[in-house]
């Protein structure tokens, strides 16, 4: 049966999600009719977004991104401005054909700061099986980031795990 207001997009969604035990946290957002927070991978740290905007009907849009590390920052930073574009475009090049969308935000001295990465479609289209590809095609896209960066530049220092680690009994 084919969506065709926000509140039944709403309902659907929120029950998929609670049929594959996602977290969702509601996200106030003026710009919204909603906007929730869910843990993808299921489970895991990370966090993706899915929001249908005021000004554009009938459109969900899935969101996530990544900061670059601080070390692969000054990193780039001091490569040569040729160098550094050469690198930029062979990701561009590489995402060039994937069904989602991003966007690589930059510093003044052409450094990127993070990236975002976006799935965008229709209540036409509106399914779990598409919702769900369009976390998973944005998830995949936050790993190849994450990848390029550190076969490159290395693996940055992580901060120190908080957590008393486990002992094997």
């Amino acid at each position: 049966m084919a969506v065709l207001t926000v509140d039944e997009a709403k309902e659907k969604i929120t029950q998929w999600l609670k049929e594959n035990s996602h977290q969702v946290k509601v996200i106030e957002d003026p710009h919204a009719n909603f906007h929730f927070e869910i843990d993808y991978p299921l489970g895991t740290q990370k966090r993706q977004r899915i929001i249908h905007p005021t000004e554009c009907p009938g459109l969900i849009v899935l969101l996530n991104g990544v900061a670059i590390a601080d070390e692969h920052k000054q990193k780039l930073k001091v490569m040569e401005e040729e160098e550094r574009n050469k690198f930029y475009g062979s990701i561009k090049k590489d995402l060039m054909f994937v069904e989602n969308s991003f966007d690589m935000s930059t510093d003044d001295n052409g450094v990127i700061q993070q990236v975002q990465f976006s799935y965008e479609f229709y209540f036409d289209t509106l399914t779990k099986t598409n919702l769900f590809k369009g976390l998973l095609l944005n998830h995949r896209t936050l790993l190849y980031i994450v990848t390029v960066f550190n076969d490159r530049f290395g693996l940055p220092a992580m901060p120190a795990e908080t957590r008393p680690p486990s002992t094997i009994q």
